[in-house]
């Protein structure tokens, strides 16, 4: 069931998180009364990824090449600096380490989005074929691609702040969420 996967529970999450955002952004909904929920989902859904750099370490013991270890190392970097930044949040770590964090954790999310991206892209090369199965899979990489263009429109905007990052974020973070919300349900959905 798709709620019961933590992955589940966290896209569906973000997707309220951005659609609220979108409302408040357009003036549809009271900012005074909803802008507090938006910023609780936010933090939610760190709390729901802390700890996830324990199984990226255990996968830089089983990596072999080179690559797949740089790879796994930027993974770390994003993980943990998320990690901390949450921390931050909570109030337990300093702001000048969390606002660090911060930084290493977008830094490193913007290259390992570009690395996705054209894995991504090297994947949706190699699909041949017109039988249904390989237009599905066709589809779900496509899928994939265009997420992880929100995703890097996202993070661009975190690096560079500019004047209209606000609803460039809430639109391409809903868009994220959307997709990989469905990403999920689909892979769920066929087991």
């Amino acid at each position: 069931m798709y709620i019961s996967e933590l992955e589940g529970r966290d896209k569906s999450i973000k997707i309220i998180q951005y659609s609220f955002k979108l409302l408040l952004h357009y003036r549809l909904v009271n900012a005074k009364r909803w802008s507090g929920m938006v910023s609780q989902f936010s933090q939610t859904r760190k709390i729901l990824r802390v700890g996830h750099c324990l199984g990226t370490l255990r996968d830089m013991q089983t990596s072999h090449s080179l690559w797949e270890w740089l790879v796994l190392f930027n993974t770390l970097g994003n993980e943990i600096g998320d990690d901390i930044y949450c921390f931050y949040k909570m109030g337990v770590v300093p702001p000048r380490l969390g606002k660090k964090a911060e930084l290493v954790s977008i830094y490193c999310w913007f290259v390992g989005i570009w690395i996705d991206l054209h894995q991504a892209v090297l994947a949706l090369q190699k699909i041949k074929g017109n039988d249904p199965e390989t237009n599905e899979k066709r589809i779900m990489a496509q899928v994939s691609c265009v997420k992880l263009m929100m995703d890097g429109i996202f993070c661009t905007c975190d690096i560079l702040e500019p004047s209209n990052s606000a609803v460039v974020q809430a639109w391409s973070g809903f868009f994220s969420g959307c997709l990989s919300g469905y990403k999920l349900w689909h892979k769920v959905s066929k087991r």
